[in-house]
């Protein structure tokens, strides 16, 4: 579809009105006497303007003549030419040809400038559409940019800080941006006392952290500097560009190296921004930088005495989902490191972190998750009283299976080591949520909510024991309880090296070794998974209790069904450094005991391992 233009750039175009030493009818003469194919060029764009005001300029007719005036060396064709570009890539972005790339990028080398800045500011425009990013590229465009970053006129200046921006956004691009030398002038730039340039050039420079060789560049360049001088601009894009830039600088240890040592002010003035109302995204993204601060020891600490708890605080109980959630992340961080506890528990943090367990988006869940992870594995009684009167585990108890399952899962495993927190966790039934979480697809969490489970029943408490012999099996979904995971671990090839199949053989051990005379004969009376332990206690074990014989599978008494649906379930560390054999060795060594204390067989029992009373360490 064609694009309709003023009546000035066509007036300017056709007629001249706009002239560099004089106007009216006896100027235009001149032009067309001298200029024969300027003036048949002037002929064909006022057919077209009289004929239809909405014309495609990028093809046909109207190229050809706009290409006839931006290589004139008169200096208002050139201006023609340039602000109809201008004026119609304002609205009408396309995919274009070569040859209209080619002749847009012509006239940015153009002696005057008016005629760049036109020219600037068309690129600036097609540059939104994805295929004329390369254009612009493979038409030497950076080259005039660049040149253009250096010019006199801000106007000149804010149009190629703006195409580059564009341009830089395409991942593909963004090195030839580092190769074309645009680095350096856009630091510059974006010290200017001009807004609008200031603020494209912060643009530009944020597209170019995305990667970590050019967020090097960046620094050796100044850019740190330069964007934390942003932070406090009065435009609000602006502060949203510098905040994320600088964001993605230091998520480098040599970009944090840098700040620490040249910006000591970055934690105060993000902290700040994190407060400021009204501008959610920039808060969310100095939250982000804050966090991506405190991946370093040092700054863990001096973030929170810069005043971040009360204001992360806060952030958390924002409606901007957004915001929320980069306060979560922050908050994250900062709470691995044990100082920092108790500045984080009184600024309030645990209430608000409750709450978007159960409903926060997955990212704020999952980084809530492991905040109070941090505390509760770091923090004494006050952090675990605490803890509770916040609501965590409730909020917990709320979560859906597949909302931040391991996170959830790694979190239960902490409380459950916990002296404070564990029979809390009993209390409000998060043990069926453990046992939910056996079936998880992922691995990890497999694993967590495993560990979980054995750290509580090295407890060897009453309440335990009487709360998985109650999930034992789940009448309403048989294959869902702790009876169907542990047979599952334990017959299934997949499980073989693994150490899931270690722990569900211990925990086969600690149920038998339980005062519940019931769930002791719904074990040992269960054919099924007992065919199955006496087939993995039957396997050979070379020499000791630490060695095996490298069998890969368990040799298992024909009868054991085992069900058709059962999945493949990989573990990080079934074939790392032996592990596997570890895991093996140890399952064998456990199903052994099991059969001694099933039939008191004296050589079964000489195998039983001395680790069997030893508690579970929590995962941290």
């Amino acid at each position: 579809m064609g694009a309709s233009v003023s009546s000035t750039v066509y007036a300017a175009a056709c007629c001249g009105a706009k002239t560099w030493d004089g106007s009216g009818a006896d100027e235009r003469r001149r032009l067309v006497e001298t200029r024969s194919s300027e003036r048949q060029a002037v002929a064909v764009l006022s057919r077209l303007f009289e004929r239809d005001t909405r014309i495609n300029f990028y093809s046909g007719e109207a190229l050809e003549a706009l290409a006839t005036l931006a290589r004139s060396d008169v200096h208002q064709l050139q201006l023609s030419a340039a602000t109809a570009f201008s004026e119609v890539s304002a609205y009408d972005v396309r995919a274009v040809s070569a040859q209209t790339m080619a002749t847009v990028v012509g006239l940015l080398g153009s002696a005057h400038g008016d005629v760049q800045q036109g020219a600037g500011a068309a690129l600036g425009n097609l540059a939104g559409n994805a295929a004329n990013k390369r254009l612009i590229v493979q038409s030497g465009g950076l080259a005039q940019l660049v040149r253009q970053l250096a010019s006199g006129s801000v106007e000149a200046q804010a149009n190629a800080a703006g195409c580059i921006t564009n341009v830089a956004a395409d991942g593909e691009l963004k090195a030839a941006v580092a190769r074309s030398g645009a680095v350096v002038p856009l630091v510059r730039l974006a010290r200017s006392r001009d807004m609008r340039v200031a603020r494209n050039a912060a643009g530009a420079l944020l597209n170019m952290t995305h990667a970590a060789e050019h967020r090097q560049l960046l620094v050796a360049a100044g850019a740190a500097a330069a964007l934390a001088a942003l932070l406090d601009s009065f435009d609000a894009d602006t502060r949203y560009y510098a905040a994320t830039a600088l964001g993605n600088v230091v998520a480098d240890a040599a970009g944090r190296e840098h700040v620490w040592r040249t910006l000591p002010l970055l934690a105060d003035q993000l902290v700040r921004l994190v407060q400021q109302p009204g501008a959610a995204r920039t808060q969310a993204q100095a939250a982000l930088a804050l966090r991506n601060l405190a991946s370093d020891e040092r700054y863990q600490a001096h973030v929170v005495v810069r005043g971040a708890a009360p204001a992360l605080a806060t952030a958390l109980r924002s409606s901007h989902p957004a915001v929320a959630a980069a306060a979560a992340a922050c908050l994250r961080n900062l709470s691995i490191a044990a100082a920092n506890e108790t500045a984080l528990v009184d600024a309030g943090v645990l209430p608000p972190l409750a709450a978007l367990i159960s409903a926060g988006d997955r990212d704020a869940q999952a980084h809530a998750l492991a905040t109070v992870r941090n505390l509760a594995a770091n923090g004494g009684d006050t952090c675990a009283h605490a803890l509770l009167a916040s609501g965590v585990l409730d909020h917990m108890s709320q979560m859906a299976a597949t909302d931040a399952a391991y996170e959830l899962a790694a979190a239960l495993g902490v409380f459950a080591g916990s002296a404070h927190l564990w029979r809390p966790l009993v209390e409000r039934g998060l043990c069926r949520v453990l046992v939910r979480l056996l079936r998880a697809p992922s691995a990890g969490t497999e694993y967590a909510a495993c560990c979980a489970l054995r750290t509580l029943a090295a407890r060897r408490t009453p309440e335990v024991f009487g709360e998985l012999a109650h999930l034992w099996v789940v009448p309403a979904e048989p294959r869902a309880g702790l009876r169907a995971y542990v047979l599952r671990a334990l017959a299934h090839p997949a499980y073989a090296r693994s150490p899931l199949r270690a722990i569900a053989m211990w925990l086969v051990v600690a149920l038998l070794g339980c005062a519940r005379a019931d769930l002791r004969r719904r074990i040992t009376a269960d054919v099924q998974l007992m065919a199955v332990v006496e087939g993995l206690a039957r396997r050979r074990v070379a020499n000791d209790a630490e060695s095996c014989d490298g069998s890969d599978t368990c040799s298992v008494a024909s009868s054991v069904f085992v069900p058709a649906e059962l999945v493949a379930v990989g573990d990080e560390d079934a074939d790392g450094d032996g592990d596997g054999d570890r895991a093996s060795v140890r399952t064998c060594a456990l199903a052994r005991h099991v059969v001694a204390l099933l039939h008191g067989d004296p050589v079964a029992s000489s195998y039983a391992p001395s680790y069997l009373k030893q508690t579970a360490t929590p995962i941290q």
